[in-house]
C-alpha cells in the first residue's frame, strides 16, 4: 500500500497484528526489529515501543536513503524526473486503456504510483468491480509500455491488485534488496512470502533476489 507516511492508514490494515503485539506485550527490541515497506520500496517504517508505526529517517545519520545509496537502484538515487516520466507514461497507458476496454474505473495519480480503482454505477451508490480480465490486460499493457519506453530506466511494478491495478516506481524486488541491506543481513538469506507471484503479481520480481 501506498500512504506515504500515513502511518494510520497502515496501522488501520494491520490492526489484528499489532493489536496481537501489544497484547502479548512483545519486548522493544522485538518492536524495533519489525519494519514495513509501504509503495513496494518507497516509504519504510519501524514498530515503535507504543506498538504503533513510526517513518523511518531518510537521510542523514541512520536514515535509510542515505544508508543505502551504495545499491545503484535504491530509492535514494533516483532523480525525480525519471520518477515522473514513468508515471506519465504509466498514466496515459493506463488511461488509454480505461478508454480502449470501456472500464467503468477512475485513474488515480499518487507520489509514487498510479492506480485504477472501480468507481460507482451511474445513479447508484454501489461499486461496481472491474473484471480480472481488464485488470490483467491494464497490467500486461502497462508492463509492455514500459519495457518499450527507451528513456525509462527505473524499476518498477504494475500489477493487478484483485479490485483494481497499479503501477508503481520501484517493486519488491528493490525492497526486498534494501531492506536487508539497511539491517545488515545476506539477501541470500532473506525469505519473501507473498500471495501475488504470477505475472501481474507484485511479488514476482522478489523472487530475482531471495527464495
Amino acid at each position: 500500500a501506498g500512504y506515504e507516511y500515513d502511518t494510520e492508514k497502515y496501522e488501520l490494515r494491520l490492526s489484528g497484528l499489532l493489536t496481537y503485539f501489544k497484547e502479548r506485550k512483545l519486548p522493544v527490541e522485538d518492536c524495533e526489529r519489525f519494519y514495513l515497506f509501504g509503495g513496494e520500496c518507497n516509504y519504510l517504517l519501524v514498530l515503535g515501543k507504543d506498538y504503533k508505526l513510526h517513518p523511518v529517517r531518510e537521510y542523514g545519520p541512520g536514515g535509510w536513503h542515505t544508508a543505502t545509496k551504495y545499491i545503484e537502484e535504491a530509492p535514494g538515487n533516483w532523480d525525480e524526473k525519471e520518477v515522473q516520466l514513468l508515471l506519465d507514461v504509466a498514466e496515459q497507458t493506463v488511461r488509454e486503456s480505461v478508454k480502449n476496454l470501456r472500464i467503468r474505473g477512475r485513474v488515480i495519480r499518487k507520489k509514487r504510483s498510479v492506480g485504477l480503482v472501480p468507481t460507482s454505477k451511474h445513479g447508484c451508490a454501489c461499486i461496481v468491480g472491474i473484471p480480472r480480465e481488464a485488470l490483467d490486460e491494464t497490467v500486461l499493457t502497462a508492463q509492455e509500455k514500459l519495457d518499450e519506453h527507451t528513456e525509462v530506466k527505473l524499476p518498477f511494478c504494475a500489477f493487478n491488485g484483485g479490485n483494481d491495478a497499479w503501477v508503481d516506481v520501484g517493486n519488491k524486488r528493490v525492497g526486498v534488496n534494501i531492506l536487508a541491506a539497511y539491517v545488515g543481513m545476506p539477501v541470500e538469506q532473506t525469505l519473501h512470502i507473498g500471495d501475488q507471484f504470477l505475472n501481474t503479481g507484485n511479488d514476482f520480481a522478489a523472487r530475482d533476489v531471495c527464495p
